[in-house]
C-alpha cells in the first residue's frame, strides 16, 4: 500500500483545513516546497497536492508553486483542484504530473472524463469526495445528492481506472477513517482505491491495508507527528 503525503495550497501557503472548512485552516509550512521537500526527504515516493483556491474557483490557482515542487524534487504528483478542461489536463501531464484528479467534472462534465480517459488511461483519477455518503463538489462547497457507490459504479463504467476517496467530515479531524464506506468501495469498485480522511494512527494504516486499498493519503496526522511517514513507509514495506 502506498502511504502518500498531503499537499494541500491555498494562498500560496501549505495549510490543512478542518472538515473542508476554508474557513478553519491552519497554515503548516509558509513555502509548500519545503513541505514537499521534507516528504520526499522521509521517502515519499507520490505526493497528493490540491490547490484550494482552484478547486473553489474552477481553475488552477497556485501551478507556480506546483511547478517549483516538480522541478525540486523527484516525486510522482498527483493533482486536482480546479482541473475541468480538456487542455489544461493535457497541458499539466505535459508538465510533468503524474495523475490528474477530477472532482467536480466527474459529476458536471462526464464526456470530458471519459474522453480524457480514452486519451491517458492511467493518468487519470476520480475522487470521490463524500459528506454523509453524498457527494460535494467545487471544493467540496456544494452538496449534492449523488451517492459514493453510484458515482464510482458510473465512473468506472466511464472508462476510470483509479479512485480517490474522501470522507469530508473526518479529514483534518485526527479521528478515524470511514473503514465500513472503505471496505464496500473496495470490494465493489473493481479499480485501485486510494482512501483519505482521519487516517491518524499507524493502526488505521495497517487496518487499511488489509482492506486491499492501494494508497492512503496522510495530511493532518504527518504536519502534528501523530504518523512519522518514514517509519510508516519501513513497518508496512511501501
Amino acid at each position: 500500500m502506498e502511504i502518500i503525503p498531503a499537499v494541500d495550497i491555498k494562498g500560496g501557503k501549505c495549510v490543512r483545513l478542518y472538515q473542508g472548512d476554508y474557513r478553519r485552516e491552519t497554515v503548516f509550512y509558509e513555502d509548500p516546497v519545503t513541505a514537499a521537500l521534507t516528504w520526499y526527504a522521509q521517502g515519499a515516493r507520490w505526493l497528493h497536492i490540491v490547490d484550494l483556491d482552484g478547486a473553489a474557483a474552477g481553475e488552477l490557482r497556485n501551478m507556480e508553486v506546483v511547478g517549483q515542487i516538480i522541478k525540486e524534487t523527484a516525486l510522482l504528483i498527483e493533482l486536482g483542484g480546479g482541473i475541468r478542461q480538456e487542455e489544461m489536463a493535457q497541458k499539466l501531464l505535459r508538465q510533468g504530473i503524474s495523475r490528474i484528479i477530477l472532482g467536480t467534472t466527474a459529476i458536471e462534465n462526464r464526456e470530458l472524463v471519459k474522453r480524457l480517459c480514452q486519451q491517458f488511461g492511467e493518468a487519470i483519477a476520480v475522487s470521490l469526495d463524500a459528506r454523509d455518503g453524498k457527494i460535494a463538489i467545487r471544493g467540496w462547497q456544494k452538496n449534492t445528492a449523488v451517492e459514493v457507490l453510484q458515482l464510482s459504479r458510473e465512473m468506472v463504467d466511464a472508462g476510470v481506472r483509479r479512485l480517490i476517496y474522501t470522507d469530508i467530515k473526518r479529514d483534518g479531524t485526527l479521528t478515524n477513517p470511514n473503514f465500513d464506506m472503505i471496505e464496500r468501495l473496495a470490494a465493489e469498485a473493481n479499480v485501485p482505491v486510494i482512501v483519505a480522511g482521519g487516517i491518524s494512527q499507524l493502526e488505521h494504516l495497517w487496518r487499511l491495508k488489509k482492506l486491499g486499498v492501494e494508497g492512503a493519503i496522510i495530511g493532518k496526522a504527518l504536519y502534528t507527528g501523530d504518523i512519522n511517514l518514514g517509519e510508516a513507509i519501513i513497518s508496512l514495506g511501501t
